[in-house]
């Protein structure tokens, strides 16, 4: 009766196209994805709308976009920043919707700071009006946020997406369209929030947006 060999040990199978070696994110996927979260965040693109009004409106820009920096975009990130690090939230930007009640209620208090100094001196019309019209968008997705997260990005990469086009001119929705695009997908590929949560994050950005722009 023949010995039997010993098995040759066996070989790593290579990965099919379907194994989750192949599947993981390309670098275009990851880049649009870093885009929608990072460089597209509601911090940057309300940074940039507080710095492109005041100095399209008035030629004493650099005080009026100071107080808006400082009220819209400073101190809300400072206190996202704060609040993950001493584990209060899971992230800067929050991710479940109960751990984001105090964030808004201060990020309120500090806008309508803002709003309050830009209202009381001789500031450009347009200003105000921009300041509070970003104090309205933070309120009405706080409320929301009550029943649905509602999806900050989406909201503010709507109302930069109606702002800047109806602001400097309609070729510029020709960047406008694909940053909001690019939020959009980002932030639903990433399981961020659900389809209902951004659609309802879009139309209070674009509401708000269009309100600003028939008001001004």
């Amino acid at each position: 009766m023949e010995s039997q060999r010993p098995s040759a040990p066996s070989r790593p199978i290579p990965p099919t196209p379907e194994s989750p070696v192949q599947n993981r994110p390309s670098r275009l996927d990851r880049l649009a994805r870093f885009c929608g979260k990072e460089v597209f965040s509601p911090f940057v693109l309300a940074g940039i709308l507080l710095l492109a009004v005041p100095l399209a409106s008035t030629g004493h820009w650099l005080w009026q976009a100071a107080v808006g920096l400082v009220s819209v975009v400073g101190i809300p990130l400072a206190l996202s920043l704060w609040f993950a690090r001493t584990g209060r939230t899971t992230d800067k930007f929050i991710y479940h919707r109960r751990q984001r009640y105090g964030f808004y209620g201060i990020s309120l208090l500090s806008i309508a700071a803002g709003a309050a100094v830009l209202l009381l001196t001789p500031s450009a019309p347009e200003v105000k009006a921009l300041i509070l019209a970003m104090l309205v968008a933070i309120l009405a997705i706080a409320l929301v946020n009550f029943r649905l997260k509602a999806s900050a990005h989406a909201g503010m990469s709507a109302l930069f997406a109606v702002l800047i086009p109806g602001l400097f001119g309609p070729w510029w929705l020709l960047a406008t369209i694909p940053v909001h695009a690019t939020v959009w997908w980002s932030r639903w590929a990433q399981r961020r929030h659900t389809t209902a949560e951004l659609v309802v994050g879009t139309l209070i950005g674009g509401a708000i947006g269009a309100g600003y722009l028939t008001l001004t």
